[in-house]
């Protein structure tokens, strides 16, 4: 991972421990998009379950774009998790390259590496690291991925000066090596952060780095919560004091407005959700065709059914179906209108109502169902 073969043990195990610590955060992602989600997010689930038990901590769980809307009215909203794809796949791919460098190296006993990638920056597996984990976080963005996100490139940092150290010690002709190439860029960028004056002393250095991080914490979390706006504002939604009624697919207001109505002027729907409309009580209700099956939506899929992110305007447009869920809030806080979705962690399936658009009917009224996909673990709500 960097341009030595020689590692000492603690610097080693402390790669490993921050590669740990991260894993630990967006590892998330792979086991949620895996056949055995259900049963691997039981673990994972009581720490954000601990998360949401107030106010203060409640909105790290939370998803700052969106991952269950499939469409919206903002394209990089709607393609963020394309271009995280291909950002995180190009990100590994350049991360193997460095590997093959490496142990090629090692198998024909070379002392260093700096050819290759190598030849222009001195860590191109950190860097490529970092870019995979930028393209995880477009995939899954959690606040508490982007915390883990920011931490583990300023510990990539910290573990490529440590090995920078060691190789001056070890190979000669190092110093004149870092020169001529850049840390995680080409020298021709970061010679521009070379000009910028840096404290001296070991202990304003460490103070100035954890001011650094801190900063970068505090400016991440900040265009998050921009992103997290621009994210709720471009959604498909009709919304109440009370409900918020949200379409996974292109649909505009005047159509969700209208099926609304006609689910909860239908007797049978109305009696069922009588009882949890009470002056505290907020909805997240999801609109969506009926042949579309959505794993974080709590609603009823069919024996044999495999639940997907399809994009919904493929779906069968003359039938629709609405899951009325109960949203939840991080300690004793609620919501009105849009603000449903920006500050719920959760919810829990109420109903399901099937209707049949063009002849302006109710289909099928099901109950919800009697297991719940993740059993009440945070999910996304939007």
């Amino acid at each position: 991972m960097t341009t030595q073969n020689k590692r000492s043990p603690w610097v080693r195990g402390t790669f490993w421990a921050s590669i740990g610590f991260y894993a630990l955060v967006a590892f998330e992602f792979f086991y949620m998009v895996s056949p055995f989600a259900a049963y691997i997010y039981s673990v994972y689930g009581p720490g954000l379950e601990a998360l949401k038990l107030t106010e203060s901590t409640g909105w790290l769980i939370g998803f700052f774009m969106p991952h269950i809307a499939r469409e919206t009215t903002s394209l990089l909203i709607t393609w963020h998790e394309a271009i995280g794809g291909v950002i995180l796949t190009a990100g590994l791919l350049t991360f193997a390259i460095g590997v093959v460098q490496i142990y090629r190296s090692k198998l024909t006993n070379k002392q260093a590496v700096t050819g290759g990638l190598y030849r222009w920056i001195r860590h191109p597996q950190y860097i490529a690291l970092m870019i995979a984990s930028f393209g995880m976080l477009l995939l899954w963005p959690r606040y508490l991925v982007l915390f883990g996100f920011i931490t583990v490139c300023f510990a990539y940092y910290m573990l490529a000066r440590m090995e920078e150290r060691i190789c001056r010690r070890e190979f000669p002709g190092y110093d004149e090596y870092t020169i001529r190439t850049g840390m995680f860029f080409p020298y021709s960028v970061e010679k521009y952060i070379h000009r910028l004056p840096f404290p001296d002393g070991r202990n304003v250095r460490i103070l100035t780095g954890f001011a650094l991080y801190v900063f970068c914490i505090f400016i991440a979390f900040a265009g998050a919560r921009l992103v997290h706006e621009n994210s709720i504002n471009s959604l498909y939604v009709y919304e109440t004091q009370t409900d918020v009624y949200l379409s996974v697919g292109r649909l505009d207001r005047d159509s969700i407005a209208a099926l609304a109505a006609l689910a909860v002027n239908n007797p049978d729907v109305g009696y069922a959700l009588s009882p949890y409309q009470t002056e505290k009580n907020r909805f997240i209700n999801y609109v969506m065709p009926v042949d579309l099956y959505i794993s974080e939506v709590p609603m009823y899929i069919p024996e044999g059914v495999r639940t997907a992110h399809h994009s919904p305007g493929r779906k069968d447009q003359s039938r629709y179906k609405i899951i009325f869920t109960l949203a939840h809030f991080s300690g004793e806080s609620t919501a009105d209108g849009r603000d449903i979705l920006r500050r719920a962690v959760n919810k829990s399936p109420l109903l399901e109502v099937w209707i049949d658009r063009p002849n302006q009917r109710i289909l099928r009224v099901l109950n919800p169902p009697e297991t719940e996909f993740y059993n009440g673990i945070p999910v996304p709500v939007f």
